[in-house]
């Protein structure tokens, strides 16, 4: 049966597989492209705001994905453009190479795989090129880490004590350091926790006080550099002088004083900072 199998259906079997993930593949830079969308990679290496993780989680959460997975897509989406994207080469192994500056032309020179002598890309091909130990493949590795998997989902601090253990170990440090979503992800936490600490001593009433002070005296220097500058400047002009097109160009900006005016009372009453579109255009031409 092995034989037969091997011979005379392998093929197609093979075939239908590598349709099955080229379609998993395209899914997988689709979703990477809408959280592209969602999420534009910012400028000159700099991070997204927290705001929009959380905008990615929730959305993954609606369509029932794993956030990390999702921002995993949307990493990789970004790496590699449309048109480098290799058709006949799985999402895993665009993964792999994401970081690898010389990515797009890695991706069209595949190795000889053995079993086949065809030039192309799998998993364990890619793994070797980063430098990296194929997965474990023996059942006896396999079993090892289903059991550590176990551990670690049963009980968060036998977990932790698993992952403080690991880390001790130069290598497992540079392996894990090597995984750019490990790395986002642990970012993020770090990113999180520092959040959390600033609103927990926002909340502390001394901080507070320093907070509102320093608030007041703000606006205070806003107001008082507008009156203070009106005081001193206006008394030197000859507006009643000057042509109607003069005019209205200063009517068109005690418009946007007399908004900003109102909208800084608006946001005292309410504590809303909302604006609409056209407080929002009027402000912005000052």
């Amino acid at each position: 049966m092995t034989a037969t199998l091997v011979t005379d259906e392998w093929e197609d079997l093979v075939t239908r597989g590598r349709r099955f993930v080229s379609s998993e593949t395209s899914a997988q830079f689709s979703l990477g492209d809408i959280a592209l969308q969602m999420v534009p990679v910012p400028p000159n290496g700099k991070r997204p705001p927290m705001k929009a993780f959380k905008l990615l989680a929730n959305y993954a959460d609606e369509i029932g994905l794993e956030a990390e997975r999702f921002e995993e897509y949307r990493r990789v989406a970004a790496a590699w453009p449309k048109a480098q994207r290799a058709k006949k080469v799985c999402w895993t192994v665009h993964a792999l190479f994401a970081h690898r500056s010389d990515r797009f032309e890695l991706i069209l020179n595949p190795p000889v795989y053995r079993r086949t002598g065809q030039r192309i890309w799998t998993c364990e091909l890619a793994s070797r090129e980063l430098g990296r130990k194929p997965r474990v493949t023996t059942e006896a590795g396999r079993a090892k880490v289903r059991e550590a998997a176990d551990l670690i989902e049963e009980d968060d601090e036998v977990a932790v004590e698993i992952v403080e253990r690991a880390m001790t170990k130069q290598s497992v440090v540079d392996k894990v350091a090597d995984k750019p979503h490990v790395r986002e992800r642990f970012n993020r936490a770090q990113s999180a926790r520092i959040s959390r600490a600033r609103e927990e001593t926002k909340r502390q009433p001394e901080v507070r006080k320093l907070d509102e002070n320093r608030e007041v005296l703000m606006v205070l220097g806003l107001c008082s550099a507008f009156s203070h500058g009106i005081g001193k400047t206006l008394p030197g002009l000859h507006l009643a002088e000057l042509s109607d097109d003069a005019k209205d160009s200063i009517r068109e900006g005690l418009m946007r004083v007399t908004a900003a005016v109102e909208w800084t009372e608006h946001v005292l009453q309410t504590g809303s900072t909302d604006m609409d579109a056209g407080l929002e255009r009027l402000l912005s031409e000052g």
